[in-house]
């Protein structure tokens, strides 16, 4: 996406885990929410690439309860996601209600979406079926987190190793070696604070 000059941290470098980390500040006692309105969640889908800019502009369009509830359902994936990738970090199986509830996700979002011809293309594409209305951005969601859990390596998710971040992210440099999820931010701070550290 070309427009990143807005409230969502992209450094996670997978839409997953990019959704993962729209709660800022996790570690904290005072969390930053970035997905407080069904806007925010589908502006959020739009600039992580999962909906396309015609469908983000219909879905800005929509309002009431039902897309309340929308965004709540998200961001109860998102913890549900969290956990997942916390256990894994902690060398810990997940626990099956995690799991249970990212497949339920999973299943809703394919069966959310309907074959239609595409010579273009292969013989058919898959498009969202209208009858999916405001869910389609958590359903968007949905299956880039069964991406993640599919197909990345383990090894390659990883969270940021400062001691005050909860910033998970996809380490696709060469050497494996990456280790904070912004050199810029935490990076730099982490360092500095071990420095100060070790000439005390």
């Amino acid at each position: 996406m070309t427009d990143r000059a807005d409230k969502f941290d992209w450094s996670g470098g997978h839409p997953a885990l990019d959704l993962v980390n729209t709660l800022d500040e996790r570690p904290s006692d005072s969390p930053i929410e970035r997905l407080v309105t069904y806007r925010d969640l589908v502006r959020f889908a739009r600039r992580a690439g999962l909906i396309t800019a015609s469908m983000s502009a219909r879905l800005l369009r929509l309002d009431g309860r039902s897309c309340a509830r929308v965004v709540e359902r998200a961001r109860e994936l998102r913890e549900r996601v969290h956990d997942v990738l916390a256990a894994a970090h902690s060398r810990r199986p997940p626990r099956r209600r995690d799991l249970d509830a990212i497949s339920a996700a999973v299943q809703a979002a394919h069966a959310a979406q309907v074959l239609v011809a595409s010579p273009a293309r292969g013989l058919a594409r898959h498009v969202w079926s209208p009858a999916s209305g405001p869910d389609i951005p958590l359903h968007a969601c949905s299956l880039a987190i069964e991406r993640l859990i599919l197909e990345e390596e383990p090894e390659r998710v990883r969270k940021c190793g400062a001691s005050d971040c909860d910033v998970y992210y996809l380490d696709t440099s060469k050497s494996r070696l990456r280790q904070w999820c912004s050199m810029t931010s935490c990076g730099n701070r982490e360092k500095q604070r071990r420095w100060r550290a070790a000439t005390r």
